[in-house]
């Protein structure tokens, strides 16, 4: 079964085409989700770090031993307890069949 798609720009029908062989526009959906994603993906990457962000780096890269040290402590119980609560959320889902 062949696709058509209607060109948004110049409004014509096109048979089983990626770009509008009229005009170039993009008219596969695949190929416009790829792009928002890229773009997507380049805002996140140009955007301000948070100040909880800065302060998880400074503190994990600090150069006194100690802080570092109190980070992979902190790091490593926050670790155990979201593997207990994901161990909960697994039981209790489990046992409503």
């Amino acid at each position: 079964m062949s696709v058509e798609r209607k060109c948004p720009d110049c409004n014509h029908w096109n048979r089983e085409n990626d770009y509008c062989s009229v005009c170039g526009t993009v008219l596969s959906p695949a190929i416009i989700e790829d792009k928002r994603e890229e773009e997507r993906e380049e805002r996140r990457k140009n955007e301000p770090k948070t100040p909880l962000d800065l302060f998880l780096e400074n503190w994990e890269n600090s150069r006194f031993l100690l802080i570092r040290i109190s980070f992979k402590i902190v790091y490593t119980i926050w670790a155990i307890v979201m593997g207990i609560a994901f161990f909960f959320a697994y039981l209790t889902i489990g046992s409503n069949g």
